[in-house]
């Protein structure tokens, strides 16, 4: 739906997208790539909202385990 570069320090591009399920953002990386003749791959790639899940609301792996060790010993 979206695509937004944030940074631009050559070799490296830092890219925000907004996209549908099912959009493979490792192949948009290499149609980037083959577009520029140089070839592209991914270095990081963080999910920021998956539907109504945000990553504001998520929880980071220490309290998620914490969390399910209460449950488990419950």
């Amino acid at each position: 739906y979206e695509m937004e570069s944030l940074e631009c320090e050559l070799p490296r591009l830092k890219i925000r997208g907004r996209c549908s399920k099912g959009t493979c953002i490792r192949s948009l990386a290499n149609e980037i790539g083959t577009a520029l003749h140089s070839g592209a791959h991914l270095t990081g790639l963080r999910r920021t909202r998956s539907g109504g899940f945000t990553l504001e609301n998520a929880w980071n792996l220490d309290d998620f385990l914490e969390n399910l060790q209460n449950l488990e010993t419950k």
